[in-house]
Parts: structure tokens; C-alpha cells; sequence
């Protein structure tokens, strides 16, 4: 019992301290932000009703010798992630290009894609 009210007191003393961490809302609101954002190719696109929001660009540069080599994958989710920020629910990747090196990117991935909106068809009923 001595010790339950010693751990009581010495817990209840820290709670004035607030908890502060590294942790930021609008950073995991950024990171998932590409979850509702979808691949798309283009000619599976005919049953759905499409809006184009723009077209978007991402990169994957590896700007340093000791940094792993840049991927297609992470130049196609900097795209999908461009594709969010304008609010788009669909991506639709037109080309990827590997260009070669400069002085920025020792190697380096570009794809460009279109931002879209996708809905299902409003399907009318003649039959009324």
C-alpha cells in the first residue's frame, strides 16, 4: 500500500508537464493523402464518368552517391501525391523517363500523368 500511494504521488507530479513529440497532424494528413487516389489506365476508363483536374509531374532523384538510386515507383507516388493536392480520386501515369545524369540527380525518374476525378455513368432509365 506504501508504494501504490508513493507511485500515485510521483505519477500525479508529472502531470502538470505537457507531452510534447515530433509527431504532426498535417504531416500524417499529407502522407495519406494519397490513399483515395487511384491508378488508372486509360482505356479501362470507358464505364465511368471523367473530369480532368490537370496534369501533374513527380520525380525520383538521387542526389548523392551513398543514397539508393532513384525508382520509377517513388517518381509515379510524388505524381500521385501532386494528384491529391488537387483533389483528384484517380491518377492516370502517361510516361515515365529515366533522363540522364546532372549535376542535381546522380539518377533520376519523371512520369507525368493526368489528375482525375472518376465517377460512375448516370445511367438513365428509359423504361418509365
Amino acid at each position: 500500500m506504501k508504494y501504490l500511494i508513493l507511485l500515485t504521488v510521483l505519477l500525479s507530479g508529472c502531470s502538470k508537464y505537457p507531452l510534447q513529440t515530433n509527431l504532426d497532424k498535417d504531416n500524417f494528413t499529407e502522407y495519406f493523402s494519397i490513399s483515395g487516389v487511384e491508378y488508372y489506365a486509360a482505356d479501362a476508363l470507358q464505364n465511368y464518368q471523367i473530369e480532368q483536374l490537370g496534369l501533374v509531374e513527380g520525380e525520383s532523384c538521387q542526389t548523392t552517391s551513398n543514397l539508393p538510386p532513384a525508382e520509377e515507383q517513388q517518381a509515379k507516388i510524388s505524381a500521385k501525391r501532386k494528384a491529391a493536392a488537387l483533389n483528384a480520386n484517380g491518377i492516370i501515369i502517361r510516361s515515365c523517363i529515366a533522363p540522364p545524369a546532372s549535376k542535381a540527380c546522380l539518377s533520376s525518374y519523371v512520369c507525368y500523368g493526368d489528375a482525375i476525378n472518376v465517377s460512375p455513368l448516370n445511367r438513365s432509365n428509359d423504361d418509365s
